[in-house]
């Protein structure tokens, strides 16, 4: 375990440990939570998206007799956790934390989907956001993106990339990267679990556009080299890296997001008190220096009308995305 996660996982323990403070009182009397509150993350444990769903809910549930618990429903590219929310009773105990990918892409990947991403949900709090970076294997001998875009230029029926499925941001990005520098025939090689970064390692596939907390303990024992991150401005934790839409200069922005959902019809004063708790959590110094240290990027505060707009906007940046992929509905 790298030291960044320790780091990590010793203010979850920290929190857990810190008094409880008075339970927040609902317009009708009642109180929030009186029962456990599941907060569903579509995707497996270790990942970039369940480190930080538990930093924000162990900080939230240590103020409210650790109640709030996270559940991993992982499967089908979120599909799974997310319609299992969609199903849930809107009475605050199951919640949805997620990334971009099963409100923004998967409408545009798959014919039908077993929730509404448009519908179903009310987004509660935007969380913070996710830069990917473009990593090689260090066996490979290169140091920076212009020597990487030669080589591939040069290699392009015998290079390769990995992601983690069809239609996943680390797909999108890939391709989308590939056809910009004029290589579309670089092979794109989907994973189903998380080996994609031990092939790589292991010279396997050629290259990998991923999230930071994945690639950095590997990055940091020598065996992968950063080039480039997807964002459109340098990232504060290694500005060295140089963006790839300024190097390429031509558009090229692939960031996600993290956020909380409840499922429609979620009674205001849970979903006030939901937004105030995590709002607060999220404020925290030492929470924003675990975001700095996993890669990721705060967003300013936004109401849940300001959210809603955020991610009505980036559903359509998404699904011009695919289209340029080439991606054919499932």
């Amino acid at each position: 375990m790298n030291n960044q996660r320790r780091r990590a996982l010793k203010l979850f323990s920290g929190l857990c440990g810190t008094a409880v403070l008075p339970q927040f009182a609902l317009a009708d009397n009642t109180s929030y939570p009186t029962k456990s509150v599941n907060v569903v993350v579509p995707y497996g444990s270790g990942g970039s998206t369940d480190l930080i769903a538990r930093l924000l809910v162990s900080d939230v549930g240590a103020r409210h007799n650790g109640k709030f618990i996270v559940e991993n429903k992982a499967g089908a590219a979120g599909i799974i956790g997310t319609s299992y929310v969609a199903n849930a009773k809107a009475d605050g105990t199951t919640l949805l934390y997620s990334t971009a990918t099963p409100f923004a892409i998967n409408p545009f990947v798959y014919r039908t989907l077993p929730y509404d991403p448009e519908n179903d949900f009310i987004a509660v709090s935007r969380t913070v956001q996710l830069p990917l970076v473009l990593v090689v294997s260090k066996d490979l001998g290169i140091n920076s993106l212009g020597q990487f875009i030669e080589y591939l230029r040069k290699n392009e029926k015998t290079s390769s990339f990995s992601s983690y499925g069809e239609g996943t941001s680390s797909h999108i990005a890939g391709t989308i990267f590939c056809k910009k520098i004029g290589v579309p025939g670089v092979v794109h090689v989907p994973y189903k679990e998380m080996r994609a970064m031990v092939d790589l390692v292991a010279g396997r596939n050629t290259f990998h556009i991923d999230a930071w907390s994945v690639e950095a303990p590997l990055v940091k024992a020598g065996k992968l080299v950063p080039l480039a991150v997807s964002s459109n401005e340098p990232l504060p934790w290694a500005p060295e890296l140089p963006t790839i839409s300024g190097f390429i200069k031509d558009d090229y922005e692939v960031v996600t997001w993290h956020a909380l959902f409840a499922p429609k019809a979620t009674p205001v004063a849970i979903l006030d008190f939901l937004d105030k708790e995590f709002k607060e959590s999220i404020a925290k110094e030492s929470i924003q220096q675990v975001f700095a240290e996993q890669g990721f990027l705060k967003y300013p505060y936004a109401s849940r009308g300001e959210v809603k707009a955020f991610i009505d906007k980036d559903r359509d940046r998404w699904r011009e995305y695919v289209r340029i992929s080439g991606i054919k509905p499932m």
